[in-house]
């Protein structure tokens, strides 16, 4: 016999009807519960897709033909609605460098490090 903290507990009414109750209570408390918010990497990825953001590739490309070295990072960030890369490169002298790119025109706005 179920007792009294058993929600299928409510003395006089048929047990299809508890049950049909507990179904819809369960429905509205779901119905009502946010979505998981996207993670960072998501919105990046529909970004991209969308064509707000210019391809990591494309990046990439535009990165190497101005600085000679290894790729050995990269991120894509939402900053206030502004996508921004950060490339970190090892160039051939054996600096790092970290390139802050507009993910939109894939202009190279910031360098830092390599001191």
């Amino acid at each position: 016999m179920a007792g009294s903290g058993d929600l299928g507990y409510m003395p006089g009414m048929p047990r299809l009807h508890r049950l049909a109750l507990v179904s819809a209570i369960a429905g509205l408390l779901l119905a009502g519960t946010p979505a998981w918010p996207d993670s960072e990497q998501d919105r990046a990825r529909e970004a991209v897709e969308s064509g707000q953001v210019r391809p990591l590739k494309a990046i990439l490309k535009s990165v190497r033909r101005q600085y000679d070295g290894q790729i050995l990072d990269a991120e894509l960030f939402d900053r206030g609605g502004v996508w921004l890369y950060r490339i970190r490169v090892l160039t051939k002298d054996g600096r790092v460098i970290d390139l802050g790119v507009d993910g939109q025109t894939g202009q190279i706005i910031d360098v830092q490090g390599g001191e």
